[in-house]
């Protein structure tokens, strides 16, 4: 890695709070949606249904009391995560910069239960070995789409598409023109 700061560099993008803060609201109402079925399971649980005779093939009564809680540890993931994607809409400093020696990136990363660290990362373009747009699917519908740096050595960094502004698509393009441009 280089310094950063010492290189003379542009910015490709700015960084996206709004959309940072809305990733967060939208997983925060995911979590509170299976915390709603998480309570109704806990609730459920212990008495069953109501009136209900008891067969000997029946579950056991504690078992929806489990999933409950199961589900419980699975919403309160989701809401810490989103609460702390919505703090860190408010971090100062974040860049995406690229020039003639290198690129330098620098963004909130998410940790456990809604902490984040900034991440404040540098390449000179000897260093990467390949810049990839990748878009991740799930059945065949894109539900995100990245920047990959490939690093020789065998590391990679990830760089999510709601961070920044610009399209991650031309993001990967005018990353891959300037190291074409600087390795000449």
């Amino acid at each position: 890695m280089f310094d950063a700061r010492q290189s003379v560099m542009r910015d490709l993008t700015a960084y996206a709070p709004v959309r940072v803060a809305l990733t967060g609201v939208w997983r925060v109402l995911f979590g509170l949606i299976w915390a709603v079925v998480a309570g109704v399971l806990i609730w459920i649980g212990p008495s069953g249904e109501a009136g209900a005779p008891r067969q000997p093939g029946d579950m056991p009564a504690w078992w929806m009391f489990m999933v409950g809680l199961g589900l419980a540890v699975v919403a309160l993931a989701f809401i810490t995560g989103g609460v702390g994607r919505m703090v860190s809409a408010f971090a100062a400093g974040c860049y995406l910069r690229a020039g003639e020696e290198g690129m330098a990136v620098r963004w909130p990363k998410m940790g456990w239960f809604g902490s984040f660290r900034m991440t404040e990362l540098a390449f000179k373009w000897e260093e990467i070995e390949q810049i990839v747009y990748f878009t991740r699917s799930v059945n065949m519908i894109p539900v995100a789409r990245e920047i990959h740096i490939r690093l020789f050595g065998g590391k990679e960094v990830t760089i999510e598409r709601y961070y920044f502004k610009a399209n991650a698509k031309r993001l990967a393009t005018q990353l891959t023109a300037l190291q074409a441009q600087a390795v000449r």
